[in-house]
């Protein structure tokens, strides 16, 4: 071909280029593609084609080879080539490469046509703020905006649930369309009625649809499927079977997804026999619809997929035998079970309190050549915990991460609330081990029920029965914990829990409150009577407790003094520890036993107060409490009985 053009021959009608051009991009050979194209006169349009074909087998790197010999060989930058790149970034999910492109055209002055602004706004879509700077730089590069480009912005507000901004776009677009302006097309009016089905506003989802009408733009499946989820996301599925007949009477056939919708709302509303009865009915009869030509009615065949076994194994409950049935269906149909359908498996059998099975269905994942994910570990997880087989659930966690799988909020909530009571330090340290793994993923978790289990846990240690399973504490010290202070106490309980503090008991409660202040030192006796229970671990040292007195905190002068005042209480008063306060060489005095400053006001608390200053020989020890060594030893000895 290459000797035939140098002579001068018409070789474009001999064979058809694109054809060859798949055949290199088959081959995975860009540099024969470029070669083969660079015969043509129109090669910068096969230049396009080669990047396309490429950016189809998700093969970046041969795309952007393409991309780069077209600038070579026309000298400059080609808006089509620009444009082919960047939906190539968009199919290989590298958006970032797609700012490259673009930013190189803005850095050699050149302004990308329309078309290439769309397109990178189409792949950068996930990214409203990024969509909306583009935006901008298409208003201060005068460049005209046209339909498609309010279409991706308005895509780009669904992506990111800003209802308000897209309701503003959508307002300024329909004025636009009102003075001619510009016309919105069907993709304009499905993606506001997405916008509001997605925000379960489906008032304002019907509105759109009137819109829609009124400008004479006939709904496509995707307008009728937005309509049908918006029913669906209400909870009407009455109203969501109504908009499928309503799709079936203007002659739109429905795809398999559409039907799906229909069949998750069906079984989201608790509707199990009535989407196994549609299910059946379509697989039978197929589905009927009205002919918009000729007004006759048709069958279309229904062509169920994955998903919808999947929905279907939903609607099963918790009968184990009839999910595994549709799974057998789904076989027979020549589909095979993905990952999710063996979870929902494996969900069911949680559920109904199978676990044996549970843990059968998800060893049989692997088996079958589904690979194991977050979703079907967290499932097998909860199957676990649901049957208080906790010991398994944790070794599944630690399985999960041992193959490199990052568990997700789900999985670390399931396993923080598979505690009902804490039995035994391990346990606690488990459980506030996960929670600050859960906090370095970049997780925020609802911290109450942890602290409320860890509270009722730490009063155990002044409990006499200690044999006997923890119930609740006294309400007097229930609180309701603020979100201001969310993770300072369960961090300082992990770190001291989670350390050997054989040899060193100085405490920190500078910060927390008198409630939380008294489960950090809780938890740390806890941890010392149980080194000394399991291995006869003797106490080394005094423990040091600093409270930091002297600044002022939560509005209150005397805070600090309080929450010192509330540990004297427990350790001397409940537990019957010594407690002096200060630490120097002097070795401080000893605090009378004190009323919970709780219970005294006015004149009587800073008497208190006073009192309690007057006892610290320093002033810079005024903030520090100290347990002897002694009195540790005598308390451990008495309360093992040894």
């Amino acid at each position: 071909m290459e000797t035939l053009a140098g002579y001068g021959f018409a070789i474009k009608d001999i064979v058809d280029p694109v054809d060859i051009l798949k055949l290199f991009v088959e081959k995975s050979d860009p540099d024969m593609a470029l070669r083969y194209a660079s015969i043509f006169p129109h090669s910068q349009l096969l230049f396009c084609s080669i990047i396309e074909e490429f950016g189809k087998k998700r093969d970046m790197a041969s795309a952007m080879r393409a991309y780069e010999t077209s600038k070579e060989k026309s000298g400059g930058f080609n808006m089509f080539a620009c444009r082919s790149i960047i939906d190539v970034c968009g199919l290989c999910g590298d958006f970032l490469k797609s700012r490259s492109v673009f930013q190189e055209l803005l850095d050699q002055k050149i302004t990308p046509n329309v078309y290439v602004f769309n397109s990178l706004m189409n792949v950068n879509s996930h990214d409203l703020s990024y969509t909306l700077h583009v935006y901008k730089d298409m208003q201060n590069l005068g460049v005209p905006m046209d339909v498609t480009s309010y279409n991706v912005l308005l895509k780009a507000c669904c992506n990111a649930q800003r209802v308000d901004l897209a309701q503003d776009i959508y307002k300024e677009i329909k004025h636009m369309a009102s003075k001619g302006d510009l016309q919105l097309d069907v993709i304009t009016y499905s993606t506001m009625i997405k916008v509001f089905a997605d925000a379960k506003m489906l008032q304002m989802a019907l509105n759109i649809k009137e819109d829609m009408l009124l400008a004479d733009v006939s709904p496509n499946m995707i307008t009728w499927s937005s309509l049908i989820s918006a029913c669906a996301n209400a909870g009407l599925s009455d109203r969501a079977i109504q908009m499928f007949e309503e799709m079936l009477m203007a002659g739109c056939e429905p795809n398999a997804q559409c039907c799906n919708i229909l069949l998750d709302a069906c079984v989201k509303s608790c509707q199990y026999d009535r989407a196994f009865r549609f299910f059946y009915s379509w697989k039978t009869n197929g589905i009927q619809i009205l002919n918009a030509t000729n007004g006759v009615a048709k069958v279309v065949p229904f062509k169920p997929t994955v998903a919808t076994f999947n929905i279907l194994m939903k609607a099963c409950g918790t009968d184990y035998y009839r999910a595994k049935a549709v799974m057998e269906d789904m076989k027979a149909m020549g589909l095979s079970p993905n990952h999710i359908s063996w979870s929902i498996l494996v969900d069911i059998c949680g559920t109904s309190q199978n676990t044996k099975g549970a843990m059968e269905a998800f060893r049989s994942m692997r088996g079958v050549g589904v690979k194991l994910d977050v979703v079907a570990y967290t499932t097998a997880i909860k199957a676990c915990v649901e049957n208080k087989k906790l010991k398994m659930a944790f070794s599944l966690f630690e399985e999960m991460k041992r193959y490199r799988l990052q568990p997700n909020l789900v999985t670390y909530n399931t396993l923080l609330r598979a505690r009902r009571r804490y039995g035994s330090l391990l346990e606690v340290q488990q459980c506030l081990s996960i929670y600050q793994e859960m906090r370095k993923a970049g997780y925020s978790a609802n911290d109450y029920y942890l602290k409320e289990l860890l509270e009722e846990w730490c009063e155990g240690v002044i409990r006499n029965d200690q044999d006997r399973a923890l119930t609740g504490i006294p309400k007097k010290h229930k609180i309701f914990y603020s979100k201001k202070h969310h993770g300072l106490l369960l961090e300082k309980v992990a770190d001291y829990l989670q350390k050997d503090v054989g040899d060193n008991h100085a405490i920190d409660i500078r910060g927390l409150t008198k409630v939380e202040a008294r489960i950090v030192v809780l938890s740390v006796l806890w941890k010392i009577r149980d080194n000394y229970r399991t291995a006869r671990k003797i106490v080394q040292e005094d423990m040091i407790i600093m409270a930091g007195a002297g600044k002022e905190m939560m509005g209150s002068a005397n805070h600090e003094l309080e929450v010192q005042l509330a540990i004297v209480k427990v350790l001397q008063d409940e537990l019957g520890l010594e407690v002096i306060a200060g630490h120097g060489s002097g070795g401080g005095n000893r605090v009378p036993g004190l009323d919970d400053v709780n219970n005294s006001d006015g004149v009587e608390k800073i008497q208190l107060l006073n009192d309690y200053r007057h006892v610290v020989r320093r002033p810079q020890e005024l903030g520090v409490l100290k347990v002897s060594r002694k009195s540790l030893c005598n308390w451990l000895q008495k309360r093992e009985g040894t």
